[in-house]
């Protein structure tokens, strides 16, 4: 973890205090007590080319570096950073040359993931960054009379804890989507520094927000389809190897859909001992996709380990919330990647993970569903609006995926605003209803925010886009990070996690391929992937149309097991959600009464309240 004070009153940098720190922190103990450890933990990574090393100086000592992540194009940068070929084994001493022989735009030759600090006495500076997507958290504190950062937001909530307050309209979003997709986090005045972006305090100048990478979209080069596969695979098959590293050994989480499959399938072929495959079963009609992994792990001769996910595994959620900066919500990624990194965690020493294919290939269903709204959002209200309170009356069912699972989700959803594209399928709060389920005090603190107004503002800088390139784009600055935040959990156990399809140049030229070779007609989707995996994996994982995705069956947990709807409701209590002082009781005691007879789905709901009174009793309150 990286951690750092910087007194910048009246412009001049004049104290700063910067701590790289691995095992439980005592760097931290030393020089500010317990409390700005209170919130978080430091982990140690069992890979040695993972590096959060002490700070670095130049040899003047003018410039000091701290430094958390990971550089894949480490080699070829040696060169460029003239500096000597051991010094790629460290990754704080790499960026500082580079920083020497490129100053600022040194960011753009790294392919990696990282976070990072570097003062810069010759100019009376301080820069920090981050990745082009967020892989590696990085928050910071900024008042004008002081500068507060890391890698994890405790300590920096310890540092100015006496100023805390609860940042209302970030704890809405993510009541509506089941993350916070704004920047803005959970305290007040505590924020992500944004992906793909600098930030420049001091140097004489106000302080500075610069983005040094952006995404376009564009119409791509003409190449005929057979082109574009074969290219494809072989950029694929280049993000892969750039992220294996030989003689450690790897593991692979994989599911049996196609952005996990086609990363296995690459990186098998990169040594003789493929890597060791986990994947977890949730039984039940229509939630187990393990027939699936088993055969992927299968065609490449991989050991496969297949993690039972029970209904008292939900209970495990009390060691995940300890993990999250922010609480994120999805119990089929929460826990389901507990399990898995606990399994693998005892021999590999990193693993991959096909997450990004998704946004790559137009893969998730809400892409899907955009498509389909786009021909009946013009239709007249007096037409659709009774067949669509229609549908909305359907009773819940107990499949994860049927006719009217699809029925009700998509007429509930066509009355969020059209103007937030695909991200109208992911929100669980029309307007009046958050509104009922806040208290008047903080109904009050938030009644003047847009709490789209993270989503809108992605949106508009996408204008000009394909529809789908749009809503693709938008889930880069959104979504992912969501996603990314699994990390956050291995991470807690030493683990290490990399995203093939998160490879920064694979994803430019993916923004290249047309949109109808992503989704081909109305619902073939990731079309293009299947074509270029065709000669690597087998037919029955490349054109299986069942893909449920992270499918648990909590809707029927909460209803039909007593330890799961009684761990629940515990935390939903109406003498807890009174103490909290958030929500209404009578509001969450509709919602349970709703769900309970099947009138509306309501576990996603149920299970963010839960989630967040969790962590809050974990993280905040102890």
């Amino acid at each position: 973890m990286i951690f750092g004070v910087v007194d910048t009153g009246s412009r001049v940098i004049n104290r700063e205090v910067f701590i790289a720190a691995s095992g439980s922190g005592p760097a931290l103990r030393a020089i500010y007590p317990e409390p700005t450890i209170a919130l978080g933990y430091t982990p140690v990574y069992r890979t040695a080319a993972y590096q959060t090393l002490a700070p670095v100086s130049s040899d003047e000592g003018d410039v000091a570096v701290v430094f958390s992540g990971q550089i894949y194009n480490r080699e070829e940068l040696i060169g460029l950073a003239n500096t000597a070929s051991g010094d790629a084994d460290n990754l704080t001493v790499l960026v500082l040359k580079l920083y020497l022989a490129f100053g600022e735009s040194f960011v753009e030759r790294i392919n990696g993931k990282f976070a990072f600090a570097i003062r810069d006495r010759r100019n009376n500076s301080v820069l920090l960054g981050r990745d082009r997507f967020g892989v590696e958290p990085l928050y910071y504190y900024l008042n004008g009379e002081s500068l507060v950062f890391a890698s994890a937001i405790a300590p920096v909530v310890g540092y100015v804890k006496q100023h805390m307050e609860v940042h209302f309209p970030a704890l809405c979003k993510f009541l509506l989507f089941g993350y916070n997709p704004g920047l803005d986090s959970f305290f007040k005045g505590i924020r992500k520094l944004r992906p793909g972006h600098l930030l420049k305090v001091g140097g004489g100048t106000a302080d500075k927000l610069v983005r040094y990478w952006r995404l376009d979209f564009d119409a791509g080069s003409g190449l005929h389809e057979a082109s574009i596969a074969e290219d494809l695979r072989s950029r694929l098959q280049a993000a892969v190897s750039l992220r294996t590293t030989p003689g450690e050994p790897a593991g692979m989480f994989v599911s049996g859909g196609m952005d996990s499959s086609s990363v296995l399938g690459l990186a098998a072929g990169l040594s003789k001992v493929p890597p060791v495959c986990y994947s977890y079963r949730c039984r039940g009609e229509s939630f187990d996709e393990s027939p699936h992994a088993r055969l992927m792990a299968k065609s490449v001769g991989s050991d496969h380990s297949v993690i039972e996910y029970s209904p008292e595994d939900v209970l495990s959620m009390l060691d995940v919330v300890v993990a999250m900066d922010e609480p994120f919500c999805d119990v089929g990624i929460n826990i389901a990647t507990y399990l898995l990194g606990q399994a693998a965690g005892g021999s590999a020493s990193y693993v991959l993970t096909g997450d990004g294919g998704d946004e790559l290939f137009g893969g998730h269903p809400v892409y899907e569903a955009d498509k389909l709204a786009r021909f009946i959002d013009p239709v007249p209200g007096l037409l659709k609006k009774p067949l669509l309170k229609m549908a909305g009356m359907l009773p819940d069912s107990d499949q994860k995926k049927n006719l009217t699972v699809k029925l009700k989700r998509f007429a509930e959803s066509l009355a969020y605003p059209a103007d937030l594209l695909s991200h109208r399928w992911r929100i669980y709060y029309q307007p009046y209803e958050i509104e009922a389920l806040l208290t008047d005090d903080v109904r009050a603190m938030v009644a003047s925010e847009d709490l789209y107004a993270d989503i809108r503002g992605y949106n508009r800088e996408a204008e000009g886009m394909g529809r789908l390139n749009r809503s693709l784009y938008s889930d880069y600055h959104t979504v992912v990070d969501f996603y990314l935040r699994r990390n956050d959990i291995n991470r807690r156990i030493g683990l290490e996690t990399r995203y093939p399809m998160l490879d920064h140049q694979l994803v430019e030229y993916c923004a290249t391929i047309p949109e109808q070779l992503k989704i081909r007609g109305w619902f073939d989707t990731k079309y293009i992937l299947k074509k270029a995996m065709e000669p690597v994996l087998p037919r029955e994982i490349v054109y299986r149309e069942d893909k449920l995705g992270h499918s648990i069956p909590l809707k029927n947990w909460m209803r039909d097991n007593p330890r799961v709807r009684e761990f629940v409701l515990d935390h939903l209590s109406p003498s807890v959600v009174r103490k909290r002082g958030f929500f209404s009781t009578e509001y969450i005691n509709e919602l349970v009464r709703q769900h309970m007879d099947k009138r509306r789905n309501n576990s996603h709901r149920l299970w963010t309240l839960a989630v967040l009174e969790m962590w809050y009793q974990k993280v905040i309150d102890r």
